[in-house]
């Protein structure tokens, strides 16, 4: 009952996941690869990449490319990373807040990922979800929260930033940038919001 309690208090979060999952599904009844994805086939979709994305200012490129994935086991994990973050902090900053968050920190990571790596192809939310957790640890290292409320959800922002690091290290194609840039201005993003938020707000997360 608690859990759909969340889900009903996360329509953002919903919104994206079912977005994400659609435009994935439509793709694979295209004929997109499954599992593995085809570079040329997603640049036609809307991929990020330098020489379309910034040379021939196709900046929309930038956005688009937040609702493609390369497989569905990389949809899968992006999909499971943000739902768990988005029924939790969703609810606190509500859905506009939520929807911001998401966008600019997914819409940084993009650029930081094709001015770092301007030979490669990129797709995926990865870097809008890292900036969501990003934020949602700003927002706690603040009074917002009581003490005893905040330290489980550290801990396991920190559990989810350090698997991701050894997952990084052992797999290749992750766009660490990205990563490392959506979580950053999601920080960023998280400080400034706390001056718009109350203990109201932090009243929405569970004890």
């Amino acid at each position: 009952m608690q859990i759909l309690k969340r889900l009903y208090n996360a329509p953002v979060t919903l919104s994206l996941i079912a977005v994400n999952t659609v435009i994935f599904c439509i793709m694979a009844i295209s004929g997109h690869e499954l599992w593995w994805g085809n570079a040329d086939d997603l640049l036609l979709r809307g991929a990020n990449y330098w020489p379309l994305t910034v040379v021939q200012h196709q900046y929309w490129r930038l956005f688009t490319s937040m609702f493609l994935h390369a497989g569905l086991w990389h949809l899968f994990t992006n999909m499971l990373g943000l739902l768990i973050a988005g029924i939790f902090l969703e609810p606190i900053l509500k859905g506009p807040k939520f929807c911001l968050v998401y966008l600019v920190t997914g819409l940084v990571a993009d650029y930081a990922s094709i001015w770092f790596h301007p030979d490669a192809v990129g797709v995926g939310a990865s870097g809008a979800i890292f900036g969501i957790y990003g934020a949602f640890l700003a927002l706690l290292t603040t009074p917002l929260f009581k003490r005893s409320v905040k330290m489980p959800f550290l801990i396991f922002i920190a559990l989810f930033v350090c698997l991701n690091i050894i997952v990084a290290c052992f797999t290749v194609g992750i766009d660490n940038i990205a990563h490392l840039t959506g979580f950053g201005c999601g920080i960023l993003t998280g400080y400034l919001l706390y001056f718009t938020l109350s203990k109201a707000d932090a009243s929405r997360l569970p004890n």
